[in-house]
């Protein structure tokens, strides 16, 4: 079903309809629930997290690479629209990274898993909105990427990553 879904977008229409203001306030309260150190580049001084997977990534890729410029969690209010039979898809990660020859780039998005195998996941519509999402981005142009905890080179694109970084898409 996933398969069988293209996105044809307009960039320099797009318009994400959300004001920014609302989704990332000045200040920002959370519920009571897991949250740990964001470092000099998040957003927030802190970051919740929901799951141990999503800790070991900022403590050991996002706060250990000195090419983050900043990072921050999409809010669960950003919601990208997807057709109803998959459901509308919540990324986790939005990061600007210095590439290799010292620019910023602002557009990557990253999705962490606890596996490789998205076949696995514990909801089985997860790999769809994730298939979808993938489509989504690469029509906007967004490099998108899902990634484990363990990823070392988490910041290239799904075609440069090396071959055991790939997650089985």
């Amino acid at each position: 079903m996933a398969e069988r879904i293209e996105f044809v977008i307009n960039r320099d229409a797009l318009d994400w309809g959300y004001d920014l203001d609302d989704l990332f306030p000045p200040q920002k309260t959370f519920p009571q629930r897991e949250l740990v150190d964001s470092g000099s580049a998040g957003l927030y001084n802190q970051t919740q997290i929901d799951s141990e997977i999503e800790r070991k990534f900022i403590e050991f890729r996002l706060l250990k690479d000195d090419k983050v410029k900043f990072y921050f969690k999409f809010p669960p209010s950003f919601r990208i629209q997807m057709p109803k039979l998959i459901g509308n898809y919540n990324p986790d990660w939005g990061i600007a990274r210095y590439n290799p020859d010292g620019r910023i780039i602002l557009e990557l998005v990253r999705e962490t898993k606890g596996g490789d195998e998205l076949e696995k996941l514990r909801f089985p519509h997860e790999k769809r909105k994730i298939d979808c999402a993938k489509k989504h981005f690469k029509a906007v142009g967004i490099d998108y990427r899902v990634v484990t905890d363990q990823a070392v080179e988490w910041w290239k694109s799904e075609e440069d990553a090396p071959v055991q970084e790939r997650l089985n898409l």
